[in-house]
């Protein structure tokens, strides 16, 4: 993944900025400004204390935002979540003889969602951009990814604000919240299965507001006038990796453990030391600022504590009441670590097989895929999180009249530039069994397509990887990893998008007790989501999924085969990027009324999403598409990636298939005023035949009274 973002960088030496170097990645936005994005994991602590898990994982995610370079300002929330049913109670118990019940699955849903609206409502970060999947393989532990992107302009007074470098004698400086026993062995805790062991106390519990007065103080006042040389977040591991860290800038620190401000007394020095309470930034302080610094934060209500100094000694060394309790070599401390030999297998990719299906009217299977766990309406989500705050959004998490979930979001980070950034994803989990590779695969091509279906230049997209795996000693399930790591490189290069960010977690296992008493272990479904962030020259050119106007054409673009259920489908890169670069080119010349990328569920699911947002009908054939099919339901449901839907003017017909004709593309139909989606089979057969307002209710229906 690193070789791929290092290769695309020397053919653009002016996009990446900062990778894999710092607490976010980061890419150029225009001349003056950089864009900054990271996406976390709370998945652990989500599942003992859903509230308190996610509220942690955002705020603290925003902090990976505000100790990029000298300091970025969180301008969007993003959130993905992975659940089980919630509808449905399976009782499990982390120890035997029924004890340890563990949180039901509508329990850990409902307190994950709300978690993430306090962190980031009360903070006043927007939040345009998410998803939520649903599977019983989360049954014994959900996912919960969290992401911020931020802002922050290259230069401060002539300094290049993603540098940062603590120096010998600057003050080691802890701000923010107090520390507490919350959060000790979080991150050992994050890295293993669910079981009787797991601690309560390792979850932290986030406090916004304290946060959010930090943020500002730093962001909008310190940093500008340089008061401090670097600063990082007090995330994994507390203060001894954030003070080690920067140590590493200067070459070594001496940090007295009895200078810190605590929660209570009668914590042990190794408690403080690893603590991940919240709330807190470490930062080095010229000892000739600190008292410019000290008095700004205790004007803004922000406690902030000098706890050690920065040197060159080669050393960490840590104190208690004056006597040493630590001291480590900083070259042990941060390459001390021995290797550790694993193997993994080779997997052959499973052959799903072919299915029939030779039903004919399909209206029922229609309407009840709108219905499905993992199509329907979550706009209950969409709702309560602001995505309007500081406004800059363009295009909503709800788009059109009918206010259906997009597929991307549009914001606008500067309001003197008509310059935007659109944010999108993909994640197929259900793949990742029959074929790791082409899973890989078809979540990269989708988090590519989504963002160019929304107006992205296909040439100022980056990436982010999250590998959520399980049994990460299983040597079958290594096999995977490496499979999907190989994908991601391969397919970073084909597209030139490179990976700016990531984050992995390994052990998303259950080991416990079903409702008989019976030992259970249950493993998530190796889970990669790639997370994508495009530039659009001009947010007067974004595009939306509905549908507006009656009379307009509608095309499919790109090809469709006998690819769905167990048959994951093949990308090709080649194909699709000549494609996306077509479209990119047509929605330039604003020849696009609506556009969406075909994704899970396929034709069917993109041309009812379509069509509910706009509040229209459409009168759609399946004859001829491109490609190959076995039938009707083929048509519809197929998966194949490199897809998107659109409508365009009639006037713009000869135009806008010009711009295409080195591609595979078919007119297919028109959208009408009656409000009835009618659907011809590929033998011109009606397959599909219901109105808007029913396909709009059982889309709704799912989670409606969330």
């Amino acid at each position: 993944i690193k070789k791929a973002t290092e290769e695309i960088s020397g053919k653009k030496p002016n996009f990446c900025v900062s990778v894999f170097t710092d607490n976010s990645g980061s890419i150029a936005f225009d001349q003056n400004f950089i864009i900054t994005h990271k996406v976390e994991t709370h998945n652990s602590p989500s599942a003992l204390d859903p509230f308190g898990g996610s509220i942690t994982g955002i705020v603290g995610v925003n902090r990976d935002t505000i100790g990029f370079g000298l300091g970025a300002k969180p301008i969007a929330n993003y959130y993905g979540f992975c659940f089980a049913d919630p509808r449905v109670d399976v009782p499990l118990y982390k120890g035997p003889q029924f004890t340890q019940k563990m949180l039901s699955s509508r329990r850990i849903m409902d307190g994950v969602i709300e978690g993430v609206n306090a962190g980031g409502n009360q903070s006043g970060i927007p939040t345009p951009q998410g998803f939520v999947y649903f599977d019983e393989k989360y049954r014994g532990k959900p996912l919960v990814f969290v992401g911020t992107v931020g802002l922050i302009p290259k230069k401060i007074k002539n300094r290049l604000s993603y540098f940062k470098k603590s120096q010998n004698g600057d003050y080691i400086v802890m701000i923010g919240g107090r520390v507490g026993k919350d959060g000790i062995h979080g991150a050992t805790f994050s890295s293993e299965a669910m079981d009787a062991g797991s601690p309560m106390t390792a979850v932290q519990i986030g406090d916004p507001i304290t946060q959010k007065k930090l943020s500002d103080a730093v962001v909008k006042e310190a940093r500008d006038q340089l008061l401090y040389h670097s600063i990082t977040d007090n995330g994994a591991g507390g203060l001894s990796c954030s003070v080690a860290e920067m140590a590493k800038e200067s070459g070594g620190c001496t940090v007295d453990l009895d200078k810190i401000p605590l929660k209570y007394p009668g914590m042990q020095p190794w408690e403080i030391w690893i603590s991940e309470s919240q709330e807190r930034m470490t930062l080095a302080v010229p000892p000739k600022n600190w008292p410019k610094f000290k008095d700004l934060m205790e004007r803004r209500g922000v406690e902030s504590t000098v706890i050690g100094k920065f040197n060159h000694s080669g050393k960490c060394l840590v104190r208690y009441n004056g006597k040493v309790v630590m001291d480590i070599k900083m070259q042990f401390l941060h390459y001390g670590l021995p290797t550790r030999p694993l193997k993994s297998v080779n997997l052959q990719p499973k052959d799903g097989g072919q299915s029939i299906f030779s039903q004919k009217d399909l209206t029922e299977v229609f309407i009840k895929t709108l219905g499905n766990l993992n199509i329907a309406d979550y706009s209950f989500i969409s709702r309560q999180y602001d995505h309007t705050v500081q406004g800059g959004l363009v295009l909503p998490p709800l788009q059109g009249r009918g206010q259906v979930n997009g597929e991307a979001s549009v914001i606008r980070p500067l309001f003197k530039s008509s310059r935007g950034l659109v944010l999108s994803q993909g994640l197929y989990p259900s793949y990742s069994d029959i074929d790791a590779y082409r899973m890989s695969a078809a979540c990269i091509d989708t988090a590519f397509r989504n963002v160019i279906a929304a107006g992205a230049n296909p040439g100022k997209i980056a990436l982010l990887d999250n590998f959520c795996w399980c049994s990460g000693n299983d040597g079958e399930r290594l096999g995977q990893l490496k499979q999907a790591a190989q994908a991601c490189y391969d397919y970073a290069l084909y597209y030139q998008a490179p990976f700016v960010s990531g984050k992995d977690s390994m052990f998303n296992d259950f080991a416990g007790f079903d409702k008989e008493g019976k030992p259970v272990k249950i493993s998530i479904p190796p889970t990669l989501l790639i997370t994508s962030m495009g530039i659009i020259d001009d947010i007067a050119g974004a595009v939306s999924l509905d549908f507006k106007f009656p009379g307009d054409l509608v095309y499919l673009l790109g090809e469709t085969y006998d690819e769905f259920g167990t048959i994951v489908p093949n990308v090709d890169a080649k194909r699709n990027l000549k494609l996306y670069q077509s479209l990119f080119l047509a929605i330039q010349k604003r020849f696009l009324t609506s556009s969406i990328g075909v994704n899970r569920g396929g034709l069917a699911v993109a041309l009812a999403k379509a069509s509910m947002g706009g509040m229209l009908g459409i009168e759609i054939s399946l004859k001829n598409i491109p490609g190959k099919v076995a039938g009707d339901y083929h048509a519809l449901f197929s998966e194949s990636q490199g897809r998107i839907l659109v409508s365009i003017n009639p006037k713009n017909k000869k135009n806008f298939e010009k711009i295409f004709k080195a591609n595979s593309f078919l007119c297919i139909g028109k959208v009408s005023t009656d409000k009835k989606i009618t659907i011809k089979g590929l033998k011109e057969n009606m397959v599909v035949k219901t109105e808007v307002d029913k396909a709009l209710k059982a889309y709704r229906k799912t989670f409606a009274g969330y």
